[in-house]
């Protein structure tokens, strides 16, 4: 089979192109997933690379995903003797530190915190400050690549709104921030990026060890790329410039987070040689909406421009429905869909877009009103729930007992007695001892805390010794530490029990289907 048939001629001059550096333009709907997959497919099923010489990098697990399994697809005749790596940054940066953390003399069994533990951790050390506001700092200096000490020592205040004195506090705190993740082996989202620059920009021999390896590198959404993004690719592709980057430069959305829209506007100028491919073939929207679209987006400043056209049939005009108030907008829309559905269309066919969840509660009541059924798709995310939290806690504390972050999280849930006071009592024990949480509990005294305490505590820690990773992992888990009855007794409990069985329903998933599961990978 012929893997490039069912491109169109652009797409197929993309995934044609092997060495060199090359931009692909995609407009939205133009096929650019299937062409990035099909020329991975390409260059390892027809020219005969390596798939261990490519590095396929976008910014969602989702899209990793997805592009993974197409990939294998269309390769899978050729049978290769390895998978490529097809992932996200920061996952790239994970397995990158945990080969060569050590360079920066640490351990690689360290644990990644995600925003509620960094809140956390900054409420130690800074408390007239908002947390987040702190947190958000912190991450803009990472992605600057500046350490507390240059943010301390620096003349020039970086702009951050609140003057000197607040912008002091604030180096300060990232600077107690920083220490607290080393002695604790932790690293944070950015860290996984940030550290794994450092050491490849420190370490010339090793930087070129991983660019003569990764002799291939595609770049997904390169628009939403940020400067530490860039930097770390130019350490990549150091042994050559064998890298495809694809993006919209009329979709660049992610200023406000970091994201630089000259990364895509100048690649041409940045690299040799460049190749330019237009993907201008959309099969997503009607001739209308692009009509509508291209008007619009001509008034960009800056652009390197391109035109959709439309593979579909024209479909139904736009409309613009202007009101005076939100009543009358629900009232309207939510009667539109009634109409919809009586006249047959599918209720998953249909969609409300709002712009901030403030919006939702006039929709709601005219939905309600005209008796048509809904589902309100956001809240909490799933992984930073406190039930979920608190499992993946046990988890990493079944591969490292001496996780004392993971350990103070979870250490009286479900409750064991163990008040401030006397956490307090343990920490500073553990403290003088230079000593993890964990052996502090195996050597302190029953009087430290009293006879009950004491022996909840060390039950704790027999327990985690003795977990390990059992194939009835989750079984083991609930039965001796009884999450689901903890969490029944909450005021949403029936909630919390779904989120912990479909956490734990995934485990035994992965375990069923992978006879090699491993917890560390899991995790």
């Amino acid at each position: 089979m012929d893997i490039l048939s069912s491109l169109n001629d652009a797409q197929r001059e993309a995934a044609r192109h092997i060495d060199g550096a090359m931009l692909i333009l995609a407009g939205a709907g133009s096929g650019k997933t299937l062409t990035i997959t099909t020329r991975l497919a390409y260059l390892i099923g027809e020219v005969g690379i390596d798939p261990l010489n490519t590095l396929t990098l976008t910014f969602t697990n989702k899209a990793a995903t997805e592009m993974k399994l197409r990939a294998l697809n269309l390769i899978r005749s050729s049978q290769p003797s390895a998978n490529p790596l097809l992932c996200t940054f920061h996952k790239f940066g994970l397995l990158f530190l945990k080969l060569y953390i050590r360079e920066l003399n640490r351990a690689n069994n360290f644990v990644i915190i995600d925003i509620d533990d960094k809140k956390k951790i900054i409420k130690e050390f800074e408390n007239s400050i908002a947390a987040n506001i702190v947190g958000n700092e912190i991450s803009r200096y990472k992605n600057m690549l500046l350490s507390p000490e240059e943010i301390i020592s620096s003349s020039v205040m970086p702009a951050f709104i609140g003057g000197r004195a607040n912008y002091e506090k604030i180096a300060k705190a990232y600077k107690s921030y920083e220490e607290y993740l080393v002695a604790n082996n932790l690293v944070d989202f950015d860290d996984l990026l940030c550290l794994t620059y450092r050491i490849l920009d420190s370490n010339p021999s090793l930087c070129a060890e991983i660019s003569n390896r990764y002799k291939y590198i595609t770049i997904d959404e390169y628009q939403d790329t940020n400067e530490l993004q860039y930097k770390l690719l130019r350490k990549l592709c150091g042994a050559h410039e064998n890298v495809v980057v694809v993006g919209d430069d009329d979709q660049s959305i992610y200023g406000w987070r970091g994201a630089k829209i000259e990364n895509i506007l100048n690649f041409k100028d940045q690299f040799s040689s460049v190749k330019v491919v237009r993907l201008e073939e959309n099969y997503r929207s009607s001739s209308n909406i692009l009509n509508a679209a291209n008007e619009l987006i001509d008034h960009n400043r800056n652009r390197l421009g391109k035109k959709l056209i439309s593979t579909k049939k024209d479909n139904k005009d736009i409309e613009i429905l202007q009101n005076s108030d939100e009543e009358s907008e629900a009232k309207i829309i939510s009667a539109r869909i009634a109409k919809l559905i009586n006249d047959g269309e599918h209720p998953t066919q249909i969609a409300i877009l709002y712009r901030i969840n403030a919006l939702s509660r006039a929709l709601e009541e005219g939905l309600i009103a005209n008796g048509v059924p809904y589902k309100i798709v956001g809240g909490i995310k799933f992984y930073e729930r406190a039930e979920i939290k608190d499992i993946i806690s046990y988890l990493r504390l079944i591969l490292n007992p001496h996780d004392d972050f993971s350990l103070e999280r979870i250490i009286n849930r479900p409750k064991r007695g163990l008040g401030k006071v006397g956490f307090n009592k343990l920490s500073e024990f553990a403290f003088n001892n230079k000593i993890s949480l964990y052996e502090a509990i195996l050597r302190m005294d029953e009087g430290l805390l009293g006879k009950k305490v004491f022996t909840a505590l060390n039950e704790l820690a027999r327990d985690i010794a003795e977990l390990g990773e059992p194939k009835d992992l989750v079984f083991e888990l609930e039965n001796k530490f009884g999450l689901k009855e903890f969490y029944k007794q909450s005021p949403d409990g029936d909630d919390r029990l779904l989120n912990i069985d479909e956490f734990y329903g995934s485990i035994n998933q992965k375990i069923e289907n992978n006879p090699d599961f491993s917890l560390e990978e899991f995790l």
